[in-house]
């Protein structure tokens, strides 16, 4: 699932966590890219990552991953 920054910061402070601070959530946010990174790069390059636009609602991303390769290979 493949969503900017400012949507990830936006959707993890309205949650209901009062320990959640914008600068806890953004070192949250830098501590997922450092741990994710190498591997989105890996399955890039051996062409097997699908990203998903999460960017939408959570019914509008649920039907693109529904409709994605990931569940409908031949």
């Amino acid at each position: 699932l493949d969503c900017s920054t400012e949507t990830m910061s936006s959707r993890l402070l309205k949650r209901s966590q009062c320990t959640d601070d914008a600068e806890a959530v953004m070192k949250r946010i830098d501590t997922y890219y450092q741990a994710t990174e190498p591997m989105i790069a890996y399955y890039e390059k051996k062409t097997q990552l699908c990203k998903i636009n999460a960017e939408g609602t959570p019914e509008e991303v649920f039907l693109q991953a529904n409709n994605s390769s990931i569940f409908h290979k031949n």
